[in-house]
């Protein structure tokens, strides 16, 4: 019996602790490209890290409080659970079972599986995520006309995209996206600097 306590203990506390890490991941990318999206939820492309390993967490602490594995080693002989194949036990054990559901459903969740299957050379996922982004031009625009800027995603890589603008902006113009006109972006020449921007941590 105090083995099963021991036993219930850890799952309960894996669970507690998973559940801390989801919910602190999606605190921390709440703003993309932040100090906390990077570093505390750990973002990789679209995915958290922080989340994964945290629904892994909770998926087998629930596992492990529904069916405890313990439960089928008290009393009798020893039994294998599950079939020996390729695959062992492993994956007729709940804890682990929903450990991996779990960690599977938040990277899901996560990916826009449409805009990986049609993703081209540029930005084509919601455009709108780019608008407040900063970037360059790497191809002139001319009022009303096309040209291209390069921005970078949260991990630090350059993007290409084509953008427009209501006025000329010359090759190497830093700009700020300020909105979408069909499939390219909306630009502006990015204004200086404010003190507080500046000073911002």
């Amino acid at each position: 019996m105090p083995s099963l306590a021991l036993g219930d203990a850890k799952f309960a506390f894996a669970a507690l602790f998973g559940l801390g890490l989801v919910v602190l991941a999606r605190w921390a990318s709440r703003t993309r490209g932040s100090k906390r999206d990077t570093w505390v939820a750990l973002r990789i492309g679209e995915v958290l890290f922080t989340e994964i390993v945290g629904a892994f967490l909770l998926g087998y602490g629930l596992g492990g409080l529904i069916a405890p594995p313990e439960a089928a080693q008290v009393g009798g002989p020893p039994t294998r659970i599950g079939p020996g194949g390729r695959f062992g036990g492993l994956g007729t054990s709940l804890p682990y079972t929903l450990a991996i559901v779990g960690a599977a459903l938040a990277i899901l969740t996560r990916l826009d599986l449409g805009a990986i299957l049609i993703r081209g050379s540029g930005p084509r996922r919601g455009l709108s995520t780019y608008v407040g982004w900063d970037g360059q031009v790497i191809a002139p625009i001319q009022a009303g006309g096309y040209g291209q800027i390069t921005i970078r995603d949260a991990m630090g890589y350059p993007l290409s995209a084509g953008a427009t603008a209501d006025t000329d902006i010359p090759t190497g113009t830093p700009v700020r996206v300020i909105g979408t006109k069909g499939l390219e972006l909306v630009v502006a020449p990015r204004p200086p600097a404010t003190p507080t921007e500046s000073g911002e941590t």
